[in-house]
């Protein structure tokens, strides 16, 4: 199965303590690079300090 995800739901799991769901449920991760380096990088937006 291949899940398709914005920045969002990486973040709202993150920063509930549960990213390692995605792992459980979907057994391979793969993040697109445009999604890491919005998650990578410093941001305003509350919750981006993954």
């Amino acid at each position: 199965m291949i899940i398709v995800s914005n920045t969002t739901p990486i973040l709202s799991l993150y920063k509930i303590g549960r990213l390692c769901l995605l792992k459980s449920l979907f057994g391979q991760v793969v993040v697109s690079n445009g999604v890491r380096d919005e998650i990578s990088l410093p941001s305003d937006k509350p919750g981006h300090d993954v």
